[in-house]
């Protein structure tokens, strides 16, 4: 498990003297794909919580640099490519 599941997964176990509300937690994961474009992909990066904080002139360089990283890359400098995805979901019945 990484971290952020265990984490999650702890959240479900009491502390001592306490009942445990859920049951053990059952963990899936389901890789799948994107249809994106890079310049689909800048747009949404650039909606992104951390770079609408950016200073104007630092966020137009980052954006510029990842443009120009997909161009660079076989994979994403023409038309559309899967950008992988994993979902992860985390079920605990309640008791």
């Amino acid at each position: 498990m990484s971290s952020w599941r265990t984490a999650t997964a702890d959240m479900l176990v009491p502390s001592t003297g306490r009942i445990a509300r859920f049951g053990s937690a059952e963990q899936v994961e389901f890789p799948h794909g994107q249809r994106r474009t890079a310049d689909s992909l800048v747009a949404t990066l650039a909606t992104r919580a951390g770079m609408l904080v950016m200073p104007e002139e630092e966020r137009a360089a980052t954006l510029d640099r990842i443009r120009a990283f997909l161009g660079g890359r076989p994979e994403t400098a023409h038309g559309e490519f899967a950008l992988p995805m994993l979902t992860g979901v985390l079920r605990a019945r309640r008791r």
